[in-house]
C-alpha cells in the first residue's frame, strides 16, 4: 500500500529526530533542557543530577536511552527527573548507612525490661529531660505511639525505646502485611512506667513542638505536664523571619549540625524503619532539642524581658492550645447536607448569570476571565491607569469594578459560594473523627505578630455563612466573648491622646465622635451607618495599618488628594497619634525592630535599613501595625491564660467550661446550658480587667446553640437579649437563662420574626 504524503512527510520527520538525537551530545542535550520552560524546584533538581553525573556518579539507564527498535532516544527533562529519584534514592541510603556508622556511643537503644529499669532509675536524678515521641503518622486521635527518644542531660545520656516496629512479613510482595520485631518492650508497659515522669510537674520537659508530642501521650492516657520549653515556638521569638522552624533546619543553621529531615531519609511510616536506623535518628532528635534548647535559653537570658514573657505566656499557653484544640467542633452534618444542595443550586445559578455577561467560558482561568472582562467588555478602562496594562482578576481588582459592571460583583459572590462550599460545607463533614468533632489546630506564633491562626479548619478567613455548621454539644452552649475596639483602644493607650482616652472612659461611640470632631459636624449626622462614620472608621483603621493615600482613596471612594486632606487633618487635629507614629519609625530605625505591649516581643523589621526605598517605605507603614496588632495578641493570650485557669477551677466544681477557639479578637468557650449571670460577669471581668491600659477595655458577649444564631448579653440590665421586627413593630426578647431566650429565638424565626 502506498504512502500517503503527510505519512511520507512524519516518516522523514521521524527518521531526522533520530538522526538529531544520535548527533546531540549530553551537554547540548543539557543546554536544551534548561532553556525549556522549567520551575525553579525541578531547575534545582535537575542541576543536582547533572553535577552526579559530571561527576561519573550517574548514568542513563539503557532502558530510557532506546526505543524498542533500539533507536537512540534523546535525552529529556522527564528522564533527567527519573534520574533525580534514583540520585535521591542512593544517596538515602549512603545516609542512612553513614547516620548508622557514626552513631554517638551516647546513644543507646533500650529493648529489655532490665537496662530499661536501670533507665529509670536514671531518669529520676534529672530535674529536666528532652523528649520526642515517633509514630506512625501526624494524625494525634488515629494514629499511635512506636517509640520514644528521651535525653538525660546531666548523664550526657540519648536514648530510643521503642514499642511497635515492625519488619517485613514472610510475603515480600506485601507491604500491607508486616509484623512486629520481637525484641523490644510492650508500649503499654513502657508508657505506664514513664507515667509518673511524664505527668509531673517537678520534671521539666524539653520539645520541640510540644503540643504535637502532648497529644500522642493524651491519644494514649497520659497528660504530659511540665513542659517547661518548645524550641518551636520559642525561636518564633528569637526570629519571627526565621524562613523554617523545622528542628532539622535550626539545628543545621544554629549549631552546625547538619541534620535530614523526616522527608529526606525516610520513605514511609517510621515504625517499618530498622531499629539500629530508628536509633540514630529518633535518639539525635532529642540530643539536638536539648541542645537547641541551651542555646536559645542563653541568647533569651541576654533579653529578660523577652524570657520573661516566653515563660510566662507563651509557655503556659501550650496547654490552653491542647485544651482547645481537644475540645473540638461539633458539625451538623443534616445542616450541611441541606446546605450544600443549597448552596450547588446558588452556584449554577451564579454560572448561568455569568455565563450570560461573559460567554460559555472556564470561570476558574485567569486567562479566559481576563479576555472576557477586559478584551470583550474593556473593564480595564475603569481601573486606575496603572491599573489598566495587565489588569488582575484578583479580588482587590474586581470590587474596584463592582459598581461599574453586573459581571465583577456577580463573579465575587460565585467565588465566595465555591469557596464556602468546598472549604466548608463540603470538607468539614470528612474531617470528623472517631469522636463525632472536627478539631482544628490552634497556632499561637506562627504569623510575625503573634497572633493566633489556625488551619483545618481556618478561622481566621472563615465566612460568616460557615458558622452556622458548628453546634454546641449535647448539655453546652457556644459562648463568644469579642473585644470591642480592641486595636483603637490599644492606639488609645499608647498615644494618650486626650480625646481618644476621654471617648473611651464616657462610653461613645469612637468612630461617631471623632468623625463629627475631624469634619465639625453635629454628632447626630455621624452617628452609625452614616458615611461620615463609615469614613472615620476606616481612616483610623488606614492609620493604624499605614495605608497611604491612594488606597485610602479607592477604599473610601474619594479622591486620593480628598484622602490625603482627610489623613492631614486627622493627624493636625490628633498631634500625638502622628508623633506615636512617627516614634515608631524612629525606633525601627534605630533598633530594627519595635516592641510591643510590656516590651518583651519584637517585631523585627530589617529592611528598615535597606537601600531600596519601597523597602524602607514597606517597613516604616509596618511598624505601626505591628505594634498594635502584636499588642492585641499579647493581651488576648493573657486574657486567655486567666480565662483557661478559671474554667479550670469551674470544671473541678462541676461545671463545663472549655475554651474552645481564638478569632482575631474573640474567644470561644463552650458553657454549660444552665449558665448563671454570674459566672457571665466573671468571664466579662477576665476579658476586660486582666489587662490593664490606660482606657477601659470592654466586651461584647453572645451565646448560641449554632454559632452566628445568637442572643447578646446586655450587661447594665444583666439579661440576654435579642431584637426582632414582628409586623413591622421592634419587640425584644429578654430574660436571664440564655436557653430560654434561644428558644424564644428560634420560635420567632419561625413565626417569620426578622431578627434585628
Amino acid at each position: 500500500m502506498r504512502m500517503t504524503a503527510e505519512e511520507r512527510k512524519q516518516r522523514i520527520a521521524a527518521v531526522q529526530e533520530k538522526k538529531k538525537a544520535a548527533q546531540e551530545t549530553l551537554e547540548e542535550a543539557w543546554v536544551r533542557i534548561f532553556s525549556s520552560k522549567v520551575t525553579n524546584k525541578d531547575r534545582e533538581r535537575l542541576d543536582e543530577v547533572k553535577e552526579a553525573m559530571d561527576r561519573g556518579e550517574l548514568e542513563r539507564d539503557p532502558a530510557d536511552m532506546y526505543t524498542k527498535k533500539g533507536a537512540l532516544k534523546k535525552f529529556s527533562k522527564a528522564e533527567a527527573l527519573r534520574l533525580w529519584r534514583k540520585l535521591m534514592d542512593s544517596q538515602r541510603e549512603q545516609k542512612l548507612k553513614e547516620l548508622v556508622e557514626n552513631t554517638p556511643d551516647s546513644y543507646r537503644l533500650i529493648t529489655m525490661a532490665e537496662e530499661f529499669g536501670l533507665f529509670l532509675s536514671r531518669m529520676k536524678q534529672e530535674p529536666v529531660i528532652a523528649l520526642d515521641t515517633e509514630t506512625t503518622g501526624l494524625d494525634v486521635y488515629e494514629d499511635v505511639i512506636v517509640g520514644i527518644s528521651v535525653t538525660l542531660p546531666n548523664r550526657g545520656e540519648h536514648v530510643y525505646i521503642p514499642v511497635d516496629h515492625t519488619g517485613p512479613a514472610s510475603d515480600q510482595n506485601d507491604n500491607q502485611k508486616r509484623v512486629r520485631i520481637e525484641n523490644q518492650l510492650e508500649r503499654d508497659y513502657v508508657l505506664e512506667s514513664l507515667r509518673p515522669f511524664l505527668e509531673s510537674e517537678h520534671v521539666g520537659k524539653v520539645l520541640h513542638n510540644a503540643v504535637y508530642d502532648a497529644h500522642m501521650f493524651k491519644r494514649h492516657g497520659i497528660e504530659l505536664r511540665g513542659i517547661m520549653w518548645d524550641t518551636q515556638s520559642a525561636m518564633h521569638l528569637l526570629n519571627e523571619n526565621e524562613p523554617s522552624y523545622r528542628l532539622k533546619d535550626l539545628a543545621t543553621k544554629y549549631l552546625g549540625e547538619p541534620s535530614d529531615t523526616f522527608d529526606t531519609l525516610f520513605k514511609g511510616r517510621f515504625d517499618t524503619v530498622p531499629l539500629d536506623v530508628a536509633l540514630a535518628y529518633a535518639a539525635k532528635d532529642t540530643d539536638i532539642t536539648y541542645r537547641m534548647y541551651q542555646f536559645q535559653r542563653e541568647h533569651l537570658g541576654k533579653l529578660p524581658r523577652l524570657l520573661s514573657y516566653y515563660e510566662k505566656i507563651e509557655v503556659p499557653l501550650i496547654e490552653v492550645v491542647i485544651e482547645m484544640e481537644r475540645a473540638g467542633f461539633v458539625i451538623d452534618t443534616d445542616f450541611a447536607s441541606e446546605f450544600g444542595e443549597q448552596l450547588s443550586k446558588e452556584i449554577k445559578e451564579a454560572e448561568a448569570e455569568l455565563e450570560k455577561h461573559l460567554g460559555p467560558i472556564n470561570l476558574n482561568s485567569p486567562a479566559q476571565l481576563s479576555e472576557a472582562l477586559f478584551g470583550k467588555l474593556k473593564l480595564h478602562r475603569k481601573l486606575p491607569v496603572r491599573e489598566q496594562k495587565k489588569p488582575s482578576t484578583d479580588k482587590k481588582t474586581l470590587k474596584k469594578l463592582a459598581s461599574e459592571h453586573p459581571a465583577p460583583k456577580l463573579l465575587l459572590e460565585y467565588r465566595d459560594k465555591v469557596k464556602l462550599y468546598g472549604t466548608y460545607v463540603e470538607t468539614l463533614p470528612k474531617q470528623i473523627k472517631t469522636d463525632g468533632r472536627v478539631h482544628g489546630s490552634f497556632l499561637p506564633a506562627s504569623t510575625v505578630t503573634g497572633r493566633f491562626s489556625s488551619r483545618s479548619p481556618n478561622l481566621q478567613n472563615q465566612p460568616k455563612r460557615a458558622r452556622k455548621l458548628f453546634v454546641a454539644p449535647e448539655g453546652q452552649l457556644i459562648l463568644g466573648a469579642d473585644f470591642s475596639a480592641q486595636e483603637p483602644r490599644l492606639l488609645a493607650h499608647f498615644t494618650e491622646e486626650e480625646d481618644l482616652i476621654q471617648a473611651y472612659e464616657e462610653g461613645r461611640d469612637l468612630y461617631s465622635y471623632l468623625a463629627s470632631e475631624v469634619f465639625r459636624i453635629p454628632i447626630e449626622e455621624c452617628g452609625d451607618g452614616s458615611k461620615y462614620r463609615k469614613m472615620m472608621k476606616m481612616g483610623l483603621l488606614a492609620t493604624m495599618y499605614g495605608t497611604g493615600s491612594k488606597t485610602l482613596a479607592e477604599q473610601l471612594g474619594i479622591s486620593a488628594q480628598e484622602a490625603e486632606d482627610f489623613i492631614a487633618e486627622f493627624y493636625k487635629k490628633y498631634p500625638k497619634v502622628a508623633a506615636w507614629i512617627e516614634g515608631n519609625k524612629k525606633e525601627c530605625k534605630e533598633r530594627g525592630y519595635v516592641e510591643m505591649l510590656g516590651g518583651g516581643r519584637k517585631r523585627r523589621l530589617p529592611e528598615i535599613w535597606s537601600r531600596d526605598e519601597w523597602q524602607v517605605y514597606r517597613a516604616e507603614r509596618q511598624t505601626t501595625n505591628a505594634k498594635i496588632q502584636g499588642s492585641a495578641a499579647i493581651q488576648t493570650k493573657i486574657v486567655m491564660l486567666a480565662l483557661h485557669k478559671w474554667a479550670k477551677q469551674k470544671r473541678a466544681e462541676g461545671r463545663r467550661f472549655h475554651i474552645l477557639a481564638s478569632i482575631h479578637d474573640e474567644v470561644l468557650l463552650y458553657v454549660p446550658r444552665d449558665i448563671t449571670i454570674e459566672e457571665v460577669y466573671a468571664i466579662e471581668d477576665i476579658m476586660v480587667n486582666t489587662v490593664k491600659l490606660k482606657v477601659p477595655s470592654a466586651t461584647d458577649i453572645e451565646i448560641s446553640e449554632r454559632w452566628g444564631e445568637s442572643a447578646k448579653f446586655d450587661r447594665v440590665k444583666g439579661l440576654w437579649v435579642c431584637g426582632f421586627k414582628k409586623d413591622g413593630q421592634e419587640l425584644t426578647l429578654e430574660h436571664a437563662d440564655a436557653e430560654y431566650v434561644l428558644k424564644r429565638r428560634q420560635d420567632g424565626i419561625k413565626a417569620g420574626w426578622e431578627v434585628m
